[in-house]
This record gives structure tokens, C-alpha cells and sequence, in this order.
């Protein structure tokens, strides 16, 4: 009985094997997107940190001209009077 239904029904039997198969590729697919899309992320998130730290650092040597330019000006119109 059920090699003549295998027999009767061999496009179906075909087409669930096929669904099956690809089914598996998509989830490999999927799987190798996920990590690809972690590791940009990471790196991003990275990048983003080097980014703030040069902020940062660039503010704080503003603020240190800033500082000096001021003192500058100071002691040239003390020199003055």
C-alpha cells in the first residue's frame, strides 16, 4: 500500500522533498545574515566609541586654547597699562 501511494503521488513526494531542501537553505541564509549583521554592528559600535573619544579630546583642546588665548590677552593688556 504505501509504495503505491509513493508510486501515485511521486510529484508531491518531489515537491515536499524540494520544500524541505530549501527551507534548510533559507534558514543557512538567514543564520549567515544574522552573523554578518552582528559583526558590522560591532564594529560600528566601535567606530561610534573612537569617534566620541575624539570628541572629546578635540573639546578639551579647544577649551585648553581658549584658556591660553584668554591668558594671553590678559597679560598683553596688563603689559599695557
Amino acid at each position: 500500500m504505501p509504495d503505491t501511494f509513493i508510486k501515485n503521488n511521486m510529484s508531491v513526494v518531489l515537491s515536499l522533498l524540494v520544500a524541505v531542501f530549501t527551507a534548510g537553505g533559507i534558514f543557512t541564509e538567514f543564520t549567515a545574515i544574522k552573523s554578518e549583521l552582528t559583526t558590522v554592528h560591532d564594529r560600528l559600535d566601535k567606530k561610534i566609541k573612537v569617534i566620541n573619544d575624539l570628541e572629546d579630546r578635540i573639546l578639551d583642546m579647544e577649551k585648553q586654547l581658549e584658556y591660553e588665548r584668554g591668558f594671553l590677552e590678559a597679560a598683553t593688556k596688563k603689559k599695557k597699562k
